[in-house]
């Protein structure tokens, strides 16, 4: 099978590390310094990508972030009769706009924080007036997870809302949402709109610094099966979020295929919906991908024809640990064009999936963007061993990714 890949991050590297070790051919566009056949098309250049597809004779294409699904991808492969896999632009509009999506909850009686739906700083002064604080601001459309603020107090509400408002088109409508309490999970499926296939259940770690500090980011690692994802508890947001979207999507004239992720806050009131990503998270794709016992492409394959048999998606045992490495600078200003050593001294247990990386005139891998390297392995400390092993400079990682599994392991001892 000829797949193209479209995107250029770690989840990406992840797709095609995956698919290759599946026998297919792949490219990547663009890609970056670790991924194969890569391709140099921008991602959201959707006409020129189509093209490419016709032109190669690509059986099947898999994008990987929320720009492209978001430009119509799907849609303009669709109509030059090329296999794409992934929700059409419509019903992406379940990541791109998070006020439309917080309308669909309301309308289906699916579980979310309460918010205001505002246009102007002045407007959502006026709201986080009425609803206090803590309070959680998002841009309405897409920011490369950076459209996020939580005001913990009256202090940081300037500063927290020139950068929203500083996010140009993305915050021209705004959300002034309820603070939730609890543990994230992250729970994602295959979907071809009427039948789905959960993943394994992860948690994702969004902010810069350990104990949950710091600005918020794209994402700095994250673990598989957290121990608060019961059987019970995965049950009910099947029940409560992922059939009634997928059943809301359908009664509305935008059947959803693709990849449904559901960030998902645990209230005392049970689970509630945080937000809707339209494809794999980054990291939470390379946690799950290593655990993936069926083939990749055969299943995106049936979800972009409509014939998801669940039965078919099968999973190994275990859990997976992921820490991001990220550039000096980052989130704000990432530094790049250092040289990465010790790519070629990982154990073969361990797996660094690039990201912000770039193969430079002499061969060399160097750093090209803030989120540089994906560690991922299935034992925590040799995750951490890898990521000390790994060194550019003013490398930064969070040095607490899945302390709740590494004390439960120590109890047992």
């Amino acid at each position: 099978m000829k797949i193209l890949v479209v995107g250029s991050g770690a989840r990406e590297h992840a797709i095609a590390w995956r698919l290759t070790a599946e026998g297919a051919i792949v490219s990547v566009a663009p890609g970056n310094g670790g991924t194969p056949g890569n391709v140099p098309l921008h991602a959201l250049d959707v006409a020129a990508l189509a093209e490419f597809a016709l032109r190669e004779r690509i059986d099947l294409t898999i994008a990987g972030p929320e720009g492209p699904l978001a430009a119509g991808l799907v849609d303009r492969f669709g109509e030059r009769g090329l296999k794409a896999f992934g929700p059409t632009r419509d019903a992406a509009r379940l990541e791109w706009s998070k006020a439309w999506t917080k309308d669909f909850l309301r309308r289906h009686s699916i579980p979310t924080g309460a918010a205001e739906v505002v246009d102007s700083e002045a407007a959502a002064r006026r709201a986080i007036a009425r609803v206090g604080v803590p309070v959680v601001l998002k841009a309405d459309g897409l920011a490369g997870g950076k459209g996020v603020f939580v005001v913990t107090s009256t202090t940081e509400v300037d500063g927290m809302l020139a950068q929203l408002f500083g996010l140009g088109e993305a915050a021209s409508t705004v959300l002034v949402e309820e603070y939730l309490e609890g543990p994230e999970l992250s729970v994602l499926a295959f979907t071809d709109g009427l039948n789905l296939a959960a993943m394994p259940p992860a948690r994702d770690y969004k902010r810069l610094h350990d104990g949950d500090r710091g600005p918020n980011t794209g994402g700095m690692g994250g673990y598989t099966w957290p121990t608060y994802a019961t059987a019970a508890l995965l049950e009910e947001v099947d029940q409560r979020v992922l059939r009634p979207t997928l059943a809301g999507m359908r009664s509305e004239g935008h059947p959803y295929r693709g990849v449904l992720y559901a960030g998902l806050m645990l209230t005392r009131d049970g689970p509630k919906v945080i937000e809707f990503n339209c494809r794999f998270g980054d990291p939470e794709c390379q946690l799950i991908l290593p655990l993936l016992r069926s083939g990749l492409g055969d299943i995106c394959a049936s979800v972009a024809e409509a014939a998801l048999d669940p039965g078919q998606v099968q999973w190994r045992e275990g859990r997976t640990f992921g820490v991001v490495l990220a550039a000096r600078g980052y989130p704000e200003a990432p530094e790049s064009g250092d040289p990465i050593a010790g790519l070629d001294q990982l154990p073969e247990a361990v797996v660094a999936f690039h990201a912000g990386t770039r193969v430079d005139e002499v061969g060399n891998v160097v750093t090209a963007g803030g989120r540089v390297l994906t560690v991922v392995g299935s034992e925590r400390d040799a995750v951490y061993a890898a990521a000390d092993r790994l060194s550019f400079d003013g490398k930064q990682f969070r040095r607490d990714i899945g302390t709740e599994v590494q004390a439960l392991v120590g109890a047992a001892r």
